[in-house]
């Protein structure tokens, strides 16, 4: 039998949409050269993905970051499709949470290589530097962290948490960024000034992901709600069901 792209109840994705979008009403971070701010909901899109996997996960953050946009314009940077970005970010950390690192390795990869493309982006050539942070998290989760997610260790499921959503809100930034290139043409002195703080902010959603993911992950299975990795052994399972039939 196929297994299900989607397995979480619609209830818990309609629960996290609507999570994510009471939670863009909170500005965290300031947008420079746009006036517009990144929210809290930034960390919270991505822990769909890591808790329900990519395609639940990016359903909740598609209808939580569109719904966010209308309530919350002053996060809304790029228009009517800005929630496309958290449907790319939670699909990433959802991938990452499966250890299937190699393909948001490849997207930053790629995302990173478009840069130059661009006039405005070769004189801005250092940006995708940026994508470091997740490219780097991609590698380490690949090489050491197979089995983070269901260890019995907070810490190492801190860290597991903390690298998936890493590589989720990277690759929101680099998709961001190709947007902005594109759409507000800012002179490469804007993007030499965001080198040293946008890493800072994308380790912070990385942080506060982990932060509430973590107790999340070790809580709702004791109420009988699968997460993570689980979803795909719980899948695995009634394969195996169906096959002896």
């Amino acid at each position: 039998m196929k297994k299900k792209l989607v397995t979480t109840h619609s209830a818990l994705i309609a629960v996290w949409a609507a999570l994510i979008a009471v939670s863009s009403l909170l500005p965290a971070f300031p947008v420079i050269g746009t006036g517009a701010t990144l929210n809290v909901g930034d960390a919270i899109v991505v822990l769909g993905g890591i808790l329900f996997g990519p395609w639940a996960g990016g359903i909740a953050a598609g209808v939580g970051g569109f719904i966010g946009q209308l309530i919350a314009p002053h996060g809304n940077i790029f228009g009517p499709l800005q929630f496309t970005i958290a449907i790319m970010a939670a699909i990433a950390a959802g991938l990452a949470m499966q250890r299937k690192w190699f393909y948001p390795l490849v997207a930053l990869l790629f995302f990173g290589s478009i840069w130059y493309l661009f006039p405005l982006g070769r004189q801005a050539w250092a940006t995708p530097l940026l994508y470091l942070p997740g490219i780097i998290a991609c590698i380490v989760g690949w090489i050491w962290g197979n089995g983070w997610l269901t260890s019995d260790r907070r810490a190492q499921i801190f860290t597991g948490v903390f690298v998936c959503g890493l590589i989720g809100v990277v690759i929101a930034l680099s998709i961001g960024n190709l947007w902005a290139l594109v759409m507000f043409a800012l002179p490469a002195p804007i993007w030499f000034s965001v080198l040293f703080i946008s890493p800072i902010e994308r380790i912070g959603f990385g942080l506060i992901a982990a932060a509430i993911g973590t107790p999340l992950l070790i809580g709702l299975p004791k109420i009988s709600v699968t997460v993570g990795p689980a979803l795909t052994e719980e899948d695995t399972d009634d394969d195996d069901e169906w096959d002896d039939e």
